[in-house]
Order: structure tokens, then sequence, then C-alpha cells
């Protein structure tokens, strides 16, 4: 693709995956290079973070179901993309510099969803969920139970569901 044509496709990209995440009570915290990470539940509460996530992540695989179907009939290739989910504790809050800041999140529960998201591409489905969030989905949300992973960085296998 062209440079002119690559920074359309991802601000069609950005603009799909942020109206998503706003629709569902969500901030996108961070951008980085075509993936971004959204938070639920901070800095302001929702009374289901994990139900809103989930919803905002099927929400973008619909979209970007509905983009690569235009995509299709321009003869473009289909833009395939991933949504890792976990639910959990982390530290919040802006990061940077006098001349820099931004609002950001870290720890293990945001590592874990880098890993879920990793690990789409592997387990052959859109968005991957951690044990937290699946219990906190309203009826289950369709969600099915994948074999227990090892990730890098957490001392034992956890359990995964396939939204």
């Amino acid at each position: 693709m062209s440079p002119e044509a690559t920074i359309d496709l991802l601000n069609t990209f950005y603009t799909l995956m942020f109206d998503a995440v706003t629709g569902n009570g969500g901030i996108v915290s961070l951008m980085v290079g075509d993936g971004l990470m959204a938070l639920f539940g901070a800095p302001q509460p929702l009374e289901n973070s994990a139900q809103s996530a989930a919803s905002a992540a099927q929400e973008m695989r619909d979209m970007m179901g509905v983009l690569n179907q235009e995509r299709d009939a321009l003869g473009e290739s289909a833009i395939k993309v991933g949504f890792g989910i976990a639910t959990g504790e982390v530290v919040a809050g802006y990061a940077g510099t006098d001349e820099r800041a931004t609002y950001t999140c870290i720890g293990k529960t945001v590592n874990l969803a880098a890993r879920l998201e990793a690990h789409t591409k592997v387990a052959g489905h859109t968005i991957l969920c951690d044990l937290q969030t699946q219990r906190a989905l309203v009826n289950g949300e369709g969600s099915a139970p994948l074999s227990p992973i090892q990730f890098k960085g957490f001392s034992e296998a956890l359990d995964v569901f396939a939204l």
C-alpha cells in the first residue's frame, strides 16, 4: 500500500475502534502502530467493566467484518484483528514527563490482556478472555472454554475462553 493509503486505512480503523470503545464506556489509552489498548472501569467506574469490554470487542469484530466486505468488493485483502480481555486490578494514572504525559495502566492484568490478544492468532479465535472476565459476563456471553494456556510471565496455566 502507498503511505497515503496506509494512513487512510489506519484512520478508518481507529475511527471504528474508538467508536466501539467509547460507545461501551471505555477509553483508548494507547495507540501503537495498528494496535490499541482500551480501558474499561478506569478512570471512571463502570457497573460491569468486563461486559463493557466484551461488548466493545464484539462490536469491533463486527465492524471489521463490514470493513472487510467493503475491502473485498474493491479487491483488497482482509484485515485480521484480535482482542484480548482480562479483568482485574491495575495501577492506573498519568505517567510521563512534564512535557508529555498520558493516562495509562500497568500490571499483571494488562500483561495478560496482551498475551491473550497475541494468542488469538494461535487459537484461531478473534476474541479471547480470562476466567475473571468470563465469570462477569451476562449469561457467559456465548463463551467457549479452551485448553488452559501457560503464558510467558505467569507461573501457572490459565483458563481461557473464546467469545
